[in-house]
């Protein structure tokens, strides 16, 4: 079957062959010619190449290329059989016989219109690619952000320069307008944005189209911005020189909503003349604008949460230690997560009078407003009845009374509770404590002795009856005591927990450091062991007996 090939090669090719005497007529033919000419290999063969074209004179160009035994290559025009003309591509070469003597030529020609037609597929082809791309980066991009600005800014760093030279959004706060990014891609006229952004704020009664945007939900667009458009939406003749300098040539304005609530507007500015908008860009603007508004919306409701769940938080945590006469005192507090909700871990230390201190370490079962109730319960109903209960017990004892009567005993109200009444004296320091089962403190004592009380009076909350006990310590100076949260020695790490002796060790270590340091060093030493943020709050109190004087 070899000794054929050529001809099935030929015959199969996508591509039109034909082989012209010295005369220019067509000797040999293959079937994608008759395709391509629209004739039938009978017609074709016999037929002058000239009469075949449509008004373009090649020939003079064929021929000086044949007479000088050379190739020719162009494209040019061809009268199809159906009337239509087609732009085509060839290359023709010389034909030689077995003597060596020019017998003709052969051509090589194809449709230029599909080859192009394919080049443009495949462009649009990567640009949807492309396109897509972008898409699904914003998308993740503005979804990974937490905070609502920080969404925006990632927004206009991607659309520039893919979408855009210059990307503008503003914001709807109230009756005003705020610009919260202002994004271009030439660093070199970076300093030109900046004096926009600080002298040309949004005027919320001007004509910018942002402002339309924000105030009618309605997008807009123009392939030119001329100097009466220009004027119109700047404020001064400063503000008109700096838009040309930038060299505006065309936009696009969309609104950001979601949930029937205009969040801001985004603006697309070209400053590249061979950029003009149109009805695709807007489409693509939109379909941007749609993708990230939603999420934009959850990262600013998600923002406000966290702000408001913070405030709640330092409201139920003393905003200063006091001063304790002959006592080192630190405390910490890390919230789990982002801080969306308020946690169930608390600490208070305040003065009782008549030279008293009360400390309170809690863990409300739950997180979230319940949680903050509770906490807010505990915490006032301590520091009011301190001001004449002087057991710890007893003030334990109350707090329960108080969770069972407004609580009702539901299981939101459970919480594990750590109290001591402090009385420093001269050279030592006594401590009662009472512990409704909460983790017992650590005391360290000045020749490295380990102490941890026994702990075994059980929750507050939950029973009417329950009783709470008293323990009496005497701290000597050099003495720290560590009381914490379960967060801190239930930090895991896979199957392992962070666990007491761990928490023993760092406070061995750096017993001779001041209280802050030692608290600091817990903090980090549970974060470095879990290899990530905590999965419950830590909260601590560290406390040291200082020497007399």
């Amino acid at each position: 079957m070899l000794h054929d090939l050529p001809a099935r090669v030929l015959h199969a090719a996508e591509i039109a062959i034909v082989a012209v005497d010295l005369s220019g007529r067509i000797r040999y033919a293959n079937p994608y010619a008759s395709s391509l000419y629209g004739l039938s290999g009978d017609a074709l063969l016999g037929t002058r190449m000239e009469d075949l074209l449509a008004g373009a004179a090649v020939d003079a160009q064929v021929a000086h290329a044949m007479a000088n035994g050379g190739s020719w290559q162009g494209t040019f025009d061809i009268r199809h059989a159906d009337g239509l003309p087609l732009t085509v591509h060839a290359s023709t070469s010389p034909l030689y016989d077995d003597d060596g003597r020019a017998a003709g030529a052969v051509s090589v020609s194809w449709n230029a219109e599909r080859e192009r037609a394919a080049e443009l597929l495949a462009l649009e082809r990567s640009r949807a690619a492309q396109v897509n791309q972008f898409l699904a980066d914003c998308s993740v991009a503005v979804a990974s952000s937490t905070e609502y600005e920080d969404g925006l800014a990632e927004l206009g760093r991607r659309c520039v320069p893919f979408l855009a030279d210059l990307c503008l959004i503003d914001v709807a706060e109230g009756p005003a307008v705020r610009r919260v990014v202002a994004a271009h891609h030439r660093r070199e006229q970076r300093h030109l944005i900046e004096e926009l952004e600080a002298r040309y704020p949004p005027d919320p009664d001007g004509a910018h189209p942002a402002i339309e945007a924000l105030r009618t939900g309605k997008a807009a667009m123009s392939a030119e911005m001329p100097d009466e458009f220009l004027r119109m939406t700047t404020q001064d003749d400063r503000h008109f020189g700096i838009v040309k300098e930038l060299n505006f040539q065309s936009y696009i304005c969309v609104p950001l909503m979601a949930r029937g609530r205009i969040l801001g507007s985004l603006t697309l500015v070209s400053c590249d003349p061979a950029r003009r908008y149109g009805g695709a860009d807007l489409h693509l603007a939109r379909e941007v604008a749609w993708r990230v508004s939603l999420m934009l919306d959850n990262a600013r409701l998600f923002s406000q949460s966290s702000h408001v769940a913070k405030v709640l938080q330092a409201s139920l945590l003393p905003s200063s230690l006091p001063e304790i006469p002959g006592i080192e005192l630190a405390a910490r507090y890390v919230a789990f997560g982002a801080g969306i909700d308020v946690g169930g871990d608390f600490y208070d230390v305040f003065s009782a009078g008549y030279g008293a201190y009360i400390l309170t370490l809690g863990d409300v079962c739950g997180r979230g407003p319940e949680a903050a109730v509770v906490t807010g319960l505990i915490r006032h109903t301590l520091r009011s009845a301190a001001l004449n209960v002087r057991k710890p017990g007893l003030l334990v004892s109350m707090a329960n009374e108080v969770l069972l009567r407004d609580g009702s005993g539901s299981e939101g109200s459970f919480t594990t509770l750590l109290c001591g009444i402090l009385r420093p004296r001269p050279g030592s320091a006594r401590l009662s404590l009472a512990n409704a089962g909460h983790p017992p403190p650590i005391l360290l004592r000045t020749d490295g002795t380990v102490e941890i009380p026994p702990n075994s009076d059980t929750i507050i909350g939950a029973f009417e009856d329950a009783q709470w006990s008293s323990r009496s310590l005497t701290l000597h100076p050099g003495d720290v005591l560590v009381a914490y949260t379960d967060g801190i020695t239930e930090a895991r790490r896979e199957d392992e927990l962070f666990g007491e002796e761990r928490l023993v060790a760092v406070v061995l270590a750096a017993r001779d450091r001041p209280t802050e340091e030692i608290a600091d060093r817990i903090i980090a030493a549970v974060r470095a062991f879990a290899g990530h943020e905590p999965s419950d709050d830590l909260a601590l109190i560290a406390m040291r007996v200082l020497p007399s004087l």
